[in-house]
C-alpha cells in the first residue's frame, strides 16, 4: 500500500528495518480484513486494462443546433399521402418504401427529449448524463443521439467540447427566464393532431396547455415515443433508421450487436432483458425503419395521442391520466399484417440484486488508444460485459479489458458480417390470451401480465404463459407471432463472460449523485482503459500488469508521467475551467429511501466577470456565479455565446509551476445576518485576505465567496458585493496593496438559498485550482490563519514528491491562546497591515516555544463563540421508519436505537468532545497520532537535528514509518461499521486541511474524482473525516506538513464572533435512513476499489 516514505527534514530511504516490515504485514492483514467488510457483497476480483500509451485525437464537434427552430406542427413536407389513421382492423394498405441497402450505408438516429424533474431539482441533466454521453461515443460510427432539451440554462449545460461527436444538444428553450416560457417540445409534440379535421382544443390553447403538463409532469414525454419518427421528421431527414432510448442507459458496442436483417429486413427492432414473452416495445431501445407514411404513422392507432385535442381539452381535465406507450404502441404493431418486426434478448439490467451486475459490476472497456498511425481511422469503441454468474469473478481476474481485440482468439466477434447470436430449430406460432379468448376461454380477457399498461391492451401483448422463454427470439411476420430458439455462438467471448449491446440501470438511477460518476466525463479524452459501473458509482480500470505509475525505461530507470491529472482529472488547468457541476443544495427524493435530489447547482461554466446583476439574471435551481479578480487578462472562454460578458482568462500559467506548484482553496459563506453587519463582514474578508497573503505572491489561490441572495434588502446583498471587490479589487485596479493578490481567483456565488453545503463550495474551489497540488478544508468561519511561510514548505514536499504520487498531507490546526505579542511582531508591515486590515500569524519558528508553554489548544471548540446546538451524539431514528438498517441488512451503528427524550439535556461542544474521545477505543485517534508525528517532525525543521531543542524528539525513518502505519490503521478503523468508530466520524468536529496530490497513487485515480467530499453532508459536523478516512482505504499515503499549521487567535475569533450564540452544526438532512445510505455508499465506493488493487497486485506479485 506504501510507496517509499520521507521524513522532512531527512533523505529518501528506499527500504525499511525488519519491524517496519513486520507491520506492513500487520497493516496489510487489517486493511484487508476491514475491506472485505466494507465491501459485501464483494464485487469482481478482477479490475484491469492496458494502460494506453496516447491520448484520444480530438473527436468532439459543437452540434449547432442552440436555439433550434420549431418546426410547424402542420407538417406540410410530408405531402398529402401521409397514411391515415389506423382505427381497430382498419390497415394501410399502400406501398413500404425500401431501404434495404448495405449495413455501411445505414445511420440512426436515437431521439430523446429530456426535461429537468419539476420536483424543486437543479435545471440540469442527471448525474449519469456524462456516464450515458461518454458510452454512446462507441456508436459513432452508425448512430446519432439528438438529445432534445428545454430550460436547462447554458451554465448548467454539459460542455460541448467534452461530449462525443455523434451526441447532440438540441436546445428548445425561448426565454429560459420567462415566466411565460414555453418548451418548443410543446409545439412539436401538437403535429400527432394533424389529422385532425377540427380540433375540440384549438393550438394557441393546446400548446400552453401541453406544454405546462411537460414543465410539471416531466415524465409524460415518454408518452409520445411511438410518434417520435412523425414529430421530428425535419431532424431525421438525413437517417435511415429511428429509435427511442433513455439516459439511463449505457451503451456498448451496439453497432456489432445490431445484425444485418435487423437493419434491412425488419421495420421495428426491439431488445429486451429476457421477458419477451411480454410482447411490448422497450422504452429503453426500439428502433424503426425510417419510413414516413407507414412506419413513423403507426402511432395513430392510439387515441391518447392521435385526438390529443380531445384528451386535454377543458371536459376531460379531470379524467387525464398517464397513459403507457409500451401498451397501446405494442397492440396497434401486434395487429398489424403488413410489417415485420422483431423481439430480441440483448441488453443487461440492474433488475435483481442477485445477477453478476451486482456482485461484480458492469464493464465499460473503451479499447486500446489511438496510435500516431491510427489516430485518423480511429473509431471509439465501447464494449459491455460481466461474469456470466455470481462465481465467474476469477474469469475477469485473468481477461484483458481489450479482449475484444484479439482478431485471432475471437475472429467472430470482428466479423461484422456474422451475427453474435445463432438461431437454432424451426420456427413455431405464437399465441397470446387474444386467441384464448377467440377460441372461446372468456377468462382470458382478465389476464395482465404488465402492472405498467392498462388492461385493454394486455390480451394482445401477453403471450400464453409458459410458450415463450428467455431464449427464444420473436417476430412478426405477415400478422404472425413466431419464437425461435436461439444460442450465442461459440467462441464469441471468453469462457464466463457475458456481453451485451446496452446496460439499463433503471434501478440505480435513483440513488445516483455526481460525485460518484466524476471519472466518466473525461474517461476518453485521458485515454482510460474503461469504466466499471455499480450501484455506488463508477470506478476505474486499471493495468492487468500493474496498476503502479512506474513504467521502465530503456535504460532500467523509472519513469513518470507526472502531468497525467491535466487530462485525466474534471478538475481545471491553467487554460480550461472545469465543466463539472457542485450540488450546492439537496433534499430527500420521496423514493427510494436513501435517494437525494440536487436543488441547487453551480457551475465554473457559466462564470461571468464583474456581473452587477447576478440577482436579476438568476435562475432558479442555478446559482451564479461572478469572477471578481483572475490572475490573466480577460479573454473569452470556451462554451461562450456570442454577445455574452467575457471573464478572465482562466490562468495566467507564467504566473507558477503547474506541476509542482500548490493552490490555496478557500471558501467563505456570509449569511443574511451577517451583511446587516457590515463590520462581521469586513472581518470575514480580511480573514480571508490575510491567508492569501500569508500564502504569498508565487503560488496561485482560490476564494470562493457565498452570498445568500434571499436578503430582503437588496441594498444591503448589493454593498457585500462592494465590499468584496473594494477587499480584493479587480484586474483593472492594482495598487502596491494588492501585489499579494495577483495570483489570486476571487469569485462570488450567489443563490436564494440561506444556507449551502461548505464542502460543495470545497469542491467548487478545488476543481477551480490549476495546479497539481491544492491545499483545502481551511475553516475561515473560525477565524484561522495560515502560518508564516506555509506555501515555501508546501511547495519544497510538492517539489520532493514529483515522482511519488499519491500523497496527503495533513495540517494541523490550533485554537492559540494568546495573540503573537512579540515585541518586533509585524513592525515591517504595520502600515500595509493597517492599510489591508490584515490578521497577522505566527510562524514555526516560534513552535517550540509554544509547545513548551502550550499556548495552543487541538480543542477549538472549546473557544468558539458560537456553540453548537440541536446536535446528539447518538442518532436518532425517523419515526416512521421501522426497517433495521439498509442495503441488505448493512448499518452502521444500532439500528435499533431510542429516540432522545425531549427532557433529555443537550451536550454542550465540551461534553460532546469528551465523550466523543472516550468513545474511540483504538490506542490513539488519527487525529493525536497525527499531530504527535506534525509535533516531532516540525520541531526537527526548525532545528535541523532530530534532537530538536530538548532531544526528545524521535524522527527516525523506522519511527516515522511506524507513525505513518498507525495513522493508517487508524482512519482505516473508522471506516469499519462499529458504532464507536461510526459516531466519531460523523461528529468530528474539525474540517481536516488537506495538502492533496491530484494524481493518485495508482495509474488511472484521480483524486479529485475518485475522493471528493460528499456534497450532501451539510453542517458544520457531518462527516468531516470521511475524505480524509476514503483516502487513506484507497492506498493514499498519509503524513503530515512539518512546519505548517493554521490557528485561530483571540483577535481572529472576536473578529468573526456573530451576535447569535448557537447554531447548527450536525447533518442538515432529516432522514437518518438517508444518512446512513449515504455512508454506505461512500464506504463501499473506495472499498471496492481498494479489494480489486489488492486482488490485482497479488496477481503481479505471482
Amino acid at each position: 500500500m506504501h510507496s517509499s516514505r520521507r521524513p522532512s527534514g531527512g533523505k529518501m530511504s528506499s527500504s525499511r528495518s525488519n519491524s517496519s516490515n513486520a507491520m506492513r504485514h500487520k497493516l496489510r492483514h487489517v486493511v484487508n480484513n476491514i475491506l472485505i467488510n466494507l465491501t459485501q457483497p464483494r464485487p469482481s476480483r478482477a479490475l484491469y486494462a492496458i494502460i494506453s500509451i496516447l491520448s484520444v485525437g480530438t473527436l468532439f464537434l459543437l452540434f449547432s443546433a442552440l436555439g433550434a427552430h420549431v418546426p410547424s406542427p402542420n407538417h406540410a413536407n410530408l405531402g398529402h399521402d401521409v397514411a391515415e389513421m389506423a382505427d381497430g382492423s382498419h390497415f394501410y394498405s399502400g406501398k413500404k418504401s425500401s431501404s434495404a441497402v448495405d449495413k455501411s450505408n445505414h445511420r440512426m438516429a436515437i431521439v430523446i427529449p429530456y426535461l429537468p424533474p419539476s420536483d424543486g431539482a437543479s435545471p440540469t441533466f442527471p448525474p449519469y448524463f456524462d456516464l450515458f454521453a461518454m458510452s454512446a461515443a462507441g456508436s459513432a460510427s452508425h448512430i446519432d443521439y439528438l438529445i432534445f432539451h428545454c430550460f436547462i440554462p447554458p451554465e448548467l449545460l454539459p460542455d460541448v467540447g467534452t461530449l462525443p461527436s455523434n451526441v447532440k444538444l438540441i436546445d428548445l428553450n425561448t426565454d429560459i427566464t420567462s415566466k411565460e416560457n414555453q418548451c418548443g417540445l410543446a409545439k412539436l409534440f401538437t403535429r400527432v393532431t394533424d389529422q385532425r379535421q377540427a380540433l375540440e382544443t384549438p393550438l394557441d390553447k393546446l400548446i400552453p396547455t401541453l406544454s405546462s403538463q411537460i414543465i410539471y409532469y416531466p415524465y409524460i414525454l415518454v408518452e409520445y415515443k411511438p410518434a417520435f419518427g412523425h414529430i421530428f421528421a425535419d431532424y431525421l431527414t438525413s437517417y435511415s433508421h429511428w429509435g427511442y432510448s433513455d439516459i439511463d442507459v449505457v451503451f456498448g458496442d451496439m453497432t456489432r450487436w445490431i445484425d444485418t436483417d435487423e437493419w434491412n429486413d425488419y421495420d421495428i427492432v426491439t431488445y429486451g432483458f429476457g421477458d419477451q414473452d411480454k410482447l411490448y416495445l422497450r422504452g429503453q431501445f426500439t428502433f424503426h425503419k425510417n419510413d414516413p407514411k407507414v412506419i413513423n404513422q403507426l402511432w395513430r392507432h392510439c387515441k391518447y395521442l392521435s385526438e390529443m385535442d380531445i384528451r386535454y381539452s377543458e371536459k376531460n381535465a379531470s379524467e387525464r391520466k398517464f397513459e403507457s406507450a409500451e401498451g397501446c404502441y405494442s397492440q396497434a404493431v401486434i395487429m398489424r399484417k403488413d410489417i415485420k418486426v422483431k423481439w430480441a434478448v440483448k441488453a443487461f439490467s440492474d433488475v435483481g440484486e442477485g445477477s453478476p451486475v451486482y456482485t461484480q459490476g458492469m464493464y465499460l472497456s473503451l479499447g486500446s488508444a489511438p496510435s500516431w498511425t491510427s489516430s485518423r481511422s480511429y473509431v471509439p469503441k465501447s464494449v459491455l460485459y460481466t461474469a456470466a454468474d455470481v462465481h465467474s469473478g476469477k474469469k475477469l481476474l485473468d481477461l484483458s479489458t481489450n479482449w475484444f481485440e484479439d482478431k485471432t482468439k475471437y475472429a467472430i466477434y470482428n466479423r461484422n458480417d456474422m451475427a453474435l447470436q445463432k438461431y437454432e430449430g424451426t420456427k413455431s406460432q405464437v399465441q397470446t390470451y387474444r386467441t384464448l379468448y377467440e377460441n372461446g376461454n372468456k377468462e382470458a380477457k382478465d389476464v395482465k401480465c404488465m402492472y405498467w399498461a392498462p388492461k385493454d391492451y394486455q390480451m394482445d401483448i401477453c403471450t400464453v404463459e409458459g410458450t415463450v422463454s428467455s431464449d427464444d427470439v420473436v417476430t412478426l411476420e405477415n400478422g404472425v407471432l413466431y419464437k425461435q430458439k436461439f444460442r450465442l455462438r461459440k467462441d464469441v467471448f471468453p469462457p464466463g463472460i457475458n456481453s451485451f449491446p446496452f446496460f439499463h440501470f433503471q434501478e440505480w438511477k435513483r440513488v445516483y449523485r455526481s460525485t460518484q460518476l466524476l471519472m466518466s466525463q473525461n474517461a476518453r479524452s485521458a485515454a482510460s482503459p474503461g469504466l466499471i459501473v455499480t450501484k455506488e458509482g463508477s470506478l476505474p480500470l486499471f493495468n492487468t500488469e500493474s496498476t503502479s505509475w512506474r513504467k521502465q525505461s530503456k535504460l532500467g530507470k523509472p519513469k513518470i508521467v507526472s502531468n497525467d491529472w491535466m487530462i485525466s482529472d474534471t478538475g481545471s488547468t491553467s487554460s480550461r475551467q472545469s465543466s463539472n457541476k457542485f450540488c450546492l443544495k439537496s433534499s430527500l427524493k420521496g423514493y427510494p429511501k436513501g435517494a437525494t435530489v440536487c436543488n441547487v447547482s453551480a457551475s465554473w461554466m457559466g462564470a461571468r466577470a464583474n456581473d452587477s446583476s447576478s440577482s436579476s439574471t438568476m435562475v432558479e435551481g442555478s446559482a451564479t456565479v461572478n469572477i471578481i479578480r483572475s490572475p490573466a487578462a480577460t479573454t473569452k472562454l470556451r462554451g461562450k455565446k456570442k454577445g455574452d460578458s467575457t471573464i478572465p482568462s482562466w490562468w495566467d500559467d507564467k504566473l507558477f509551476d503547474a506541476v509542482n506548484g500548490v493552490t490555496l482553496s478557500l471558501t467563505l459563506q456570509i449569511t443574511s445576518t451577517d451583511m446587516k453587519d457590515e463590520s462581521v463582514v469586513k472581518n470575514f474578508l480580511s480573514l480571508a485576505d490575510s491567508n492569501i497573503f500569508a500564502w504569498g505572491t508565487n503560488q496561485p489561490s482560490v476564494l470562493l465567496i457565498y452570498l445568500d441572495a434571499s436578503v430582503e434588502d437588496g441594498d444591503i446583498l448589493a454593498r457585500t458585493r462592494e465590499l468584496v471587490k473594494e477587499t480584493f479589487g479587480t484586474n483593472d485596479s492594482e495598487t502596491p496593496q494588492t501585489a499579494h493578490l495577483k495570483g489570486s481567483l476571487v469569485t462570488i456565488i450567489e443563490s436564494e438559498e440561506p444556507s449551502i453545503s461548505r464542502k460543495a463550495l470545497m469542491n467548487m474551489a478545488a476543481h477551480a485550482a490549476p495546479t497539481r497540488w491544492i491545499v483545502t478544508g481551511l475553516e475561515l468561519e473560525r477565524g484561522l490563519v495560515l502560518s508564516k511561510e506555509a506555501s515555501l514548505h508546501a511547495t519544497r514536499e510538492a517539489l520532493v514528491h514529483t515522482n511519488m504520487p499519491g500523497h496527503v498531507f495533513v495540517i494541523p490546526q490550533f485554537a492559540s491562546t494568546r495573540d503573537d505579542t512579540r515585541a518586533n511582531a509585524g513592525k515591517e508591515e504595520d502600515v500595509f497591515l493597517t492599510e489591508r486590515h490584515l490578521f497577522s500569524s505566527v510562524g514555526a519558528d516560534l513552535l517550540p516555544m509554544i509547545r513548551e508553554k502550550q499556548t495552543m489548544s487541538s480543542n477549538l471548540e472549546e473557544f468558539d463563540c458560537m456553540k453548537c446546538s440541536g446536535s446528539k451524539l447518538d442518532a436518532v431514528e425517523d419515526k416512521d421508519d421501522d426497517e433495521s438498517g439498509l442495503g441488505g441488512g448493512e448499518s452502521f451503528g444500532d439500528d435499533e436505537e431510542e429516540e432522545a427524550s425531549p427532557d433529555e439535556e443537550e451536550e454542550d461542544d465540551g461534553q460532546q468532545r469528551r465523550r466523543l474521545t472516550e468513545l474511540s477505543s483504538f490506542e490513539k485517534s488519527a487525529e493525536v497520532q497525527l499531530e504527535d508525528l506534525w509535533w516531532n517532525l516540525s520541531v526537527v525543521q526548525v532545528y535541523g537535528t532530530a534532537g530538536g531543542f530538548n532531544s526528545k524528539v524521535k524522527t527516525s525513518l523506522s519511527t516515522v514509518s511506524k507513525a505513518e502505519d498507525h495513522i493508517e490503521v487508524a482512519l482505516l478503523s473508522l471506516l469499519d461499521r462499529s458504532k464507536e468508530h461510526e459516531q466519531y466520524l460523523r461528529h468530528f468536529d474539525k474540517s481536516p486541511i488537506l495538502m492533496i496530490d491530484r494524481n493518485g497513487p495508482r495509474k488511472g485515480m484521480m483524486t479529485l474524482d475518485l475522493a471528493a467530499e460528499v456534497e450532501e453532508f451539510r453542517g458544520r459536523k457531518c462527516y468531516n473525516l470521511l475524505r480524509l478516512a476514503q483516502l487513506a482505504v484507497l492506498g493514499y499515503n498519509i503524513n503530515v506538513l512539518p512546519g505548517v499549521f493554521a490557528a485561530s487567535y483571540p483577535k481572529t475569533r472576536s473578529a468573526v464572533c456573530k451576535k447569535e450564540n448557537t447554531q447548527r452544526c450536525d447533518c442538515e438532512l432529516e432522514s437518518e435512513a438517508t444518512i446512513k445510505q449515504l455512508l454506505i455508499d461512500e464506504v463501499k465506493r473506495p472499498g471496492k476499489i481498494a479489494v480489486l488493487m489488492n486482488e490485482l497486485e497479488s496477481k503481479v506479485d505471482q
